[in-house]
C-alpha cells in the first residue's frame, strides 16, 4: 500500500527566476530586500514574497539575494536554503529604499505529504497542487494521487488541488519545523463527469470497474481479492492477521481493527494495555508486539513498522538486502530474510527461535 513520494522542490526549480509580475515598479511604491543566509544550497535556495511568488531571487555562491520590486509596508519573506530547510522573516519595506535583513539562519522545513482520492474512486487526470502565496504551484501529483510538497517553513498555508471533472478544492493546514504532515483530500466529481462511468473515467489504483453497475468497486470477483479473502458486496472481506494492510476492519481478524500506522498507511492492529505505557509482559500482545500508545505494533527495536514484519521470509541474496527491508538486524539465511532471537517471544506469528549457521534466528519449523 505504500507508494513513492517525489519532493516537488525539483519543480519549483525549473520555474527558475522570474520577474516581479504585475506589481508596479513605481519607485516611491515599492523597495528592495537584501539578504545573506547563514546556510544554504545555491541549487536549491530560492527567496520569494508571501502572496506574491512572481517576485523572486534565487541566491549566489555566497548565500546573499536581493529581491526587488517589494511593496512598501510590511511585507514576508519566502525562503527555501536547502531541500530540508526553510524559514519566513517579517520585514518592513520603505518605498524607494533598500532593506537589509543579515545572517538569515534557516530552520528544520515541513512538509505536507499529498494523498488526494475522488469520492466515487474514478482516477484523477492532471492532479496539481498549490500552496497559496508561495512559489509551490501547479504540482503534478502522481497517478496514485500522491506528491510530497515542500520544504515549507512552519507555519499555515492554504493548499488548492485541481483535477479533470473535479472543482477545485481548498484547504487550510499548518506544518511545524521538520514535521511531515499526512494531508487527505477527497474530491467530489461533477455530477455529468460522474455520470459517464468507470469504463470512461477509469478507476483509480486498486480500485476495479464492474461491468455490472459501471461503478468503481475493490472487487466484483473473488480472484481479485488477496489469499485468504473472498468478495462479498464488491469488497474484499476477511481475518488479515496482526500487520496485514486494510482497508477496514472487515479485512481484519475480531480481535484487531483496521487503524493508521505511525509510518503512514493503515493496517490489522490490536489494542493493549491502557496507552500509558505498560511493559510488554503487561500488554498482552502477541509475539514480536510490544505495546505501544495503546497499540501491539512491532517491536521497534527489531522492526521499522508492519511493513518490516511483513519482510520476515522475503527472499534475499545477502543481510544487506534483508536490512533494507527494515528489519534493523536483519540477516539473510537459507535464503530467506530473518532476524535475531533468544526466545521464542520475540519470533512473531508462527516462527520459532530456532538454531541456524547464523546463530539462533527466527524461522519457521520444518
Amino acid at each position: 500500500m505504500r507508494s513513492t513520494f517525489h519532493i516537488a522542490m525539483a519543480v519549483v526549480l525549473a520555474w527558475g527566476v522570474g520577474a516581479c509580475g504585475n506589481i508596479t515598479n513605481d519607485p516611491f511604491r515599492v523597495g528592495t530586500v537584501r539578504g545573506q543566509l547563514t546556510e544554504f544550497d545555491s541549487a536549491v535556495a530560492l527567496v520569494s514574497l508571501v502572496g506574491h511568488p512572481g517576485v523572486r531571487s534565487n541566491v549566489d555562491a555566497q548565500g546573499r539575494f536581493a529581491l526587488e520590486g517589494v511593496p512598501a509596508g510590511p511585507a514576508e519573506l519566502f525562503i527555501v536554503a536547502t531541500a530540508e530547510k526553510a524559514v519566513r522573516v517579517n520585514v518592513t519595506v520603505q518605498g524607494g529604499q533598500s532593506v537589509e535583513v543579515k545572517s538569515v539562519a534557516p530552520r528544520a522545513a515541513g512538509f505536507f505529504d499529498m494523498k488526494v482520492k475522488a469520492s466515487q474512486g474514478e482516477r484523477l487526470t492532471g492532479a496539481q497542487v498549490s500552496v497559496e502565496g508561495t512559489p509551490f504551484q501547479r504540482l503534478l501529483l502522481d497517478n496514485s494521487g500522491q506528491l510530497r510538497v515542500g520544504p515549507l517553513p512552519d507555519g499555515c498555508y492554504e493548499v488548492t488541488v485541481s483535477a479533470t471533472g473535479f472543482p477545485v478544492t481548498q484547504a487550510e493546514a499548518c506544518v511545524g519545523p521538520g514535521e511531515k504532515k499526512e494531508l487527505k483530500l477527497t474530491l467530489e466529481a461533477d455530477p455529468e463527469y460522474v455520470n459517464r462511468g468507470c469504463a470512461v473515467t477509469g478507476c483509480a489504483d486498486g480500485l476495479v470497474c464492474a461491468p455490472t453497475n459501471n461503478k468503481c468497486v475493490e472487487c466484483y470477483a473473488d480472484a481479485q481479492c488477496g489469499a485468504g479473502f473472498s468478495c462479498r458486496g464488491f469488497r474484499c472481506e476477511g481475518e488479515g492477521p496482526q500487520c496485514t494492510a486494510c482497508n477496514g476492519n472487515w479485512q481484519c481478524a475480531p480481535s484487531t481493527s483496521c487503524q493508521d500506522l505511525p509510518e503512514g498507511g493503515t493496517a490489522c492492529l490490536a489494542k493493549c494495555g491502557n496507552g500509558q505505557g505498560q511493559e510488554e509482559e503487561e500488554s498482552g500482545c502477541d509475539a514480536g508486539f510490544t505495546c505501544q500508545a495503546g497499540r501491539c505494533l512491532p517491536d521497534a527495536a527489531r522492526f521499522q513498522g508492519c511493513g518490516a514484519l511483513l519482510g520476515l521470509g522475503m527472499a534475499c541474496d545477502g543481510d544487506t538486502r534483508c536490512q533494507a527491508q527494515g528489519l534493523t538486524d536483519g540477516r539473510c539465511v537459507d535464503g530467506a530474510c530473518t532476524v535475531p532471537c533468544t526466545s521464542e517471544r520475540e519470533c512473531p506469528g508462527s516462527l520459532r527461535c530456532l538454531d541456524s549457521v547464523a546463530g539462533r534466528v527466527c524461522r519457521a519449523m520444518h
